[in-house]
């Protein structure tokens, strides 16, 4: 399981690179419409981490 923390304080999980992309990404979309299109896939995964 690899994990984001939000700044917003939620925590975006995925077991695969694939799902915690598409997770984090419905994420920004949901609750940061403002960010949609700044964070490229390999930005989400350096951001990520073993959970």
């Amino acid at each position: 399981m690899k994990v984001v923390h939000c700044p917003c304080g939620k925590d975006v999980e995925g077991e695969t690179d694939d799902e915690l992309v598409t997770n984090v990404e419905a994420h920004v979309v949901e609750d940061h419409p403002d960010m949609v299109g700044k964070y490229s896939r390999e930005q989400i995964l350096e951001m990520a981490h073993e959970h």
